[in-house]
């Protein structure tokens, strides 16, 4: 009998037609999304690998690929300085031509949305208008987190980490109370949302921060970076948990398992490796990549659909996406 947690199942190869940059489930569903220097979002059913629609709207590498957490938007940043919003939600529709966005904001430049997220609607009566409606942060290379409304792209405020340096990763908390970025210097800063206030910083790595992300309990801050490090901080203290050491090049992907078990990551050593949150340790490294692994991604439930027991995707620079399915975890 297999002690193993999760067991390489199908795959899609090629993929895409050049490096995948990036990785993300729609919530609640057997549907990952993925897009990189190829210029398109390709949406796939995970169940027969094929590709029901994809999303496209000019010429340039995307950068990063989120969803809201209703599975309804999609949202892109590319290296034409364009934030794109997608309409996702009946993912039932076939289509063989790419669909357009439904709002696309200037940034004027990649390096003011290298990476964009939704910051979810909140219901305090104590919050702005703006805070009380759906909102999008992108970074900059400025040190600046820039705010833009996800009605009309309105920009509409900013956080600053009052530092001049790219901010190469962005995350914002399950519960949008926080929102996190790591930088080129290897600085990593939580603010809080709502107040527009620095929360805590960070500076335990010593090379660029390539990944930043929140378990889902919003507690904790998962971070990968060049130092082939993976860090754990609790955010509600600013203190550390702990290092992750064990792969053999840039860690450019890590992310927390929905139950906070495990942590996935991926990097140029072209493995992807899951660790035991409470031992420390790396229990697992699946070898199915030939090439650096860019992202990965574990499948996660929806405000109206659980998933019980979450796939984990991976893709990279062989054009490739990875399925490992759940056997003991």
């Amino acid at each position: 009998m297999s002690s193993a947690l999760y067991v390489p199942s199908a795959s899609i190869e090629p993929a895409h037609e050049d490096d995948i940059w990036n990785s993300r489930w729609i919530p609640g569903r057997n549907v990952l999304a993925t897009a990189g220097s190829d210029e398109v979002v390709k949406i796939w059913d995970a169940q027969t690998g094929e590709c029901t629609r994809m999303l496209k709207d000019g010429d340039y590498a995307i950068t990063s690929l989120e969803t809201n957490a209703q599975g309804t938007r999609a949202l892109t940043s590319s290296m034409d300085g364009k934030i794109r919003v997608w309409d996702i939600e009946k993912l039932d529709k076939q289509s063989s031509r790419a669909d357009k966005p439904i709002l696309a904001i200037d940034a004027k430049s990649s390096t003011n949305a290298w990476k964009a997220c939704f910051i979810a609607k909140t219901s305090s009566e104590s919050d702005s208008a703006e805070m009380q409606a759906e909102i999008i942060a992108s970074s900059t290379d400025r040190g600046v987190i820039k705010l833009w409304s996800a009605g009309d792209g309105r920009e509409i405020g900013e956080l600053n980490t009052s530092r001049p340096s790219f901010l190469t990763s962005l995350a914002v908390s399950p519960d949008a109370a926080k929102v996190a970025c790591g930088s080129a210097s290897g600085d990593i800063y939580v603010f809080d949302a709502a107040a527009g206030s620095l929360h805590c910083t960070f500076s335990s790595h010593s090379g660029n921060v390539r990944s930043i992300s929140f378990s889902e309990d919003s507690s904790l801050l998962v971070t990968s970076s060049d130092d082939k490090q993976i860090q754990v901080h609790d955010v509600r203290y600013g203190s550390p948990v702990a290092t992750l050491l064990g792969h053999y090049g840039w860690v450019m992907s890590a992310e927390m398992h929905p139950s906070g078990k495990y942590i996935a990551s991926g990097s140029v050593d072209s493995k992807v490796k899951i660790w035991d949150v409470a031992q420390r340790a790396c229990v697992e490294t699946h070898n199915q990549h030939s090439q650096a692994v860019l992202s990965v991604a574990w499948q996660r439930s929806s405000e109206t659909a659980a998933i019980s027991r979450p796939m984990l995707a991976s893709a990279g620079e062989d054009c490739s996406v990875r399925f490992y399915d759940p056997l003991l975890a």
